[in-house]
């Protein structure tokens, strides 16, 4: 099978391996109705990562993730906290197309361990599905393809994501993203309907939905996030890929504005459901704009007191380090 290289290659493969395991040390003030099950985690993803895996190893049923796009005009930052001294040259910000020519070998070292970490937490009838346009796109699929195996690949849906919120300088203006999806061990994960390739902004919603269902929301954060996810985007792939009754459990570690959780709870309150979720976000405002947007989703939703048992959250920061195997 091809191999895919790029610079840091050899000093990712074995790095989920090395993360040190930390504790989840629970913030009971930052919560909401706990004992649900339900878990926003505010830490950098790839410890997240590790400190979920002794006890939600294997029992992930689906993982939605929307990670850097490294498109051509995105800054972003690529942080793995001291741990790895070799890839402190790769660390730091990642700069735009023209000026910074290890972008795409920076972004391939940050998906790789997080991609292992994630594997390693679907349960044998899990999948995910990663959100993606098209600068990594092809080397998504090859990265996938050795990280969880060519023959585990479902498909890849095109998402009409409907006219960029700014002017496009390009040949094209891109009015689509791709979602590209795995399962761990190659069988099909589809519940109740047969879904095509083409995912339309009329059945799925596009990125504007998106907007309006933050703004109305978070005034004040609807320009933060470039590409939002509609509610039903997301609420349609919770539907498809996992089961109401088993308390299946979707994680999403690039969570942003919190949206996956979003529809979770949505898609649980349409079919009875009784899934649960895990959110991991490393920003500042995981606490006032992703925890709080799924407390003011609870709190309003259609007027109406919900389940504490179903709709809680209780939120985490990373605690101490724990010598696990040393």
């Amino acid at each position: 099978m091809p191999e895919l290289d790029w610079i840091g290659r050899e000093h990712v493969l074995d790095l989920a391996g090395k993360v040190p395991v930390h504790s989840l040390r629970h913030i009971p003030e930052k919560s909401l109705h706990p004992g649900s099950g339900n878990r926003i985690v505010h830490s950098d993803n790839l410890r997240a990562l590790k400190a979920l895996l002794p006890r939600y190893r294997g029992r992930v049923k689906l993982v939605f993730i929307d990670p850097p796009y490294n498109a051509d005009d995105e800054r972003w930052v690529y942080a793995d906290h001291g741990y790895t001294p070799e890839l402190k040259p790769l660390l730091g910000e990642v700069g735009r197309e023209e000026e910074d020519p290890l972008r795409h070998d920076k972004w391939l070292c940050m998906m790789y361990p997080r991609l292992v970490l994630l594997r390693d937490l679907l349960a044998p009838d899990g999948s995910i599905f990663i959100s993606i346009g098209d600068n990594e796109m092809p080397r998504l699929r090859m990265l996938m393809d050795e990280v969880f195996g060519a023959r585990t690949f479902l498909g890849c849906a095109v998402w009409e994501k409907g006219p960029p919120a700014r002017t496009e300088e390009g040949f094209l203006t891109s009015t689509h993203n791709y979602i590209v999806i795995y399962a761990k061990e190659g069988q099909r994960t589809s519940n109740s309907e047969n879904l095509t390739t083409w995912w339309t902004s009329e059945d799925f919603g596009d990125s504007e939905e998106a907007r309006h269902e933050l703004e109305a929301l978070f005034p004040e954060a609807r320009d933060l996030f470039t590409i939002p996810k509609p509610v039903r985007l997301i609420q349609r792939i919770v539907q498809a890929a996992t089961d109401p009754d088993t308390r299946d459990i979707v994680l999403d570690c690039f969570a942003g504005s919190g949206t996956t959780a979003h529809a979770v709870l949505k898609q649980n309150e349409r079919d009875g459901g009784d899934r649960r979720f895990i959110l991991v976000e490393m920003e500042d405002y995981t606490e006032k704009l992703t925890a709080e947007r799924i407390r003011r989703v609870i709190r309003a939703w259609d007027g109406e007191p919900r389940q504490e048992a179903k709709t809680g959250f209780e939120y985490y920061e990373l605690g101490e380090r724990l010598h696990i195997g040393e």
